[in-house]
């Protein structure tokens, strides 16, 4: 079959339809009604010959022949992005997509070099559709394996082949409760100890050995997917957990959190930058990545006065 810019259309269409899982998704993302959706569907069948999906009340779901399909659609959509791209730079000029993977709530950590590495990159003579995402470590391992994302920069507990990872800095997590927690009001150091072992403690899941190690003896009766959850848990007066000593300073400020012997109960998490390590050079991956290693390392010789304490 020749392709010509309406099929391009209808793939690209089709491709949608099912990194979204059916019609309600697809037509969110692409702002067509489910008919016209429907009749593009129809369209590329009748094009291809073959049916490439079921619908109706068992759901959406790709047939073989559909699954083979998307995957050679796929290849087609990355080759002609890594065309645009690479004719761009013939120009001396970035364009197309830059997909960056972050660990949820580092907004508030002043030593996190992405902010500057956006608006540096951004400075740029360039047109580049920039998507952030965010996402527990293990998800963003996946997504830079399977190419939804170009990089991430994140704590990686669990560390995979395929994936090279790259230092940045680190950031301080403290042991903290909350106000309404037994242990809120308690500053003898002892009767802190005995509290500790008999309070009910909630951990990051894909952090789960370095949380309880750090902590020693407690009652493990929470885990959490992100920081928020762990928050949530805290200020509820119920349990004690570690947060990032930048997270929790503000609830700090307010008096309604306080860390607990922050001398004793502290650990180091080293954040880092994930890259594929296989695939083909990119230039708009290439240059974000440098943007981001220099303003690391200006944040590193020039630390925000919250750092110099």
């Amino acid at each position: 079959m020749r392709v010509d810019n309406i099929d391009l259309r209808l793939l690209r269409v089709f491709h949608t339809l099912a990194q979204t899982g059916g019609f309600s998704g697809a037509q969110a993302e692409l702002g067509l009604s489910v008919s016209t959706l429907s009749i593009h569907l129809s369209n590329l069948e009748q094009r291809l010959g073959v049916t490439l999906c079921e619908r109706g009340r068992g759901g959406f779901r790709l047939t073989d022949k559909g699954e083979r399909v998307l995957a050679s659609t796929e290849k087609l959509l990355h080759a002609l992005e890594d065309f645009r791209i690479e004719t761009a730079a013939l120009r001396g000029r970035l364009i197309g997509e830059l997909a960056i993977g972050i660990v949820d709530n580092t907004v508030t950590d002043d030593r996190s070099p992405i902010r500057a590495a956006i608006r540096r990159f951004a400075s740029r003579d360039s047109d580049v559709h920039v998507r952030l995402a965010v996402d527990r470590p293990a998800g963003l391992n996946h997504a830079l394996l399977d190419g939804r994302i170009n990089l991430a920069v994140a704590i990686f507990p669990h560390q995979v082949s395929g994936v090279t990872y790259t230092p940045l800095y680190s950031e301080t997590n403290l042991l903290y409760c909350a106000r309404g927690n037994p242990l809120f009001g308690i500053n003898d150091p002892e009767a802190e100890a005995e509290q500790i072992t008999r309070s009910n403690y909630a951990a990051r899941a894909y952090q789960l050995d370095r949380d309880l190690a750090a902590v020693g003896e407690a009652v493990h009766r929470a885990s959490v997917e992100n920081m928020e959850a762990l928050a949530h848990l805290l200020l509820s007066g119920a349990f004690i957990g570690f947060l990032p000593e930048h997270y929790a300073q503000h609830w700090v400020e307010e008096g309604v959190m306080r860390p607990i012997r922050p001398d004793r109960y502290r650990f180091n998490s080293v954040i880092e930058l994930a890259t594929p390590t296989a695939g083909k050079a990119n230039p708009i991956v290439e240059t974000f990545c440098a943007d981001l290693r220099a303003e690391n390392g200006r944040m590193a010789q020039h630390p925000a006065p919250a750092q110099l304490q």
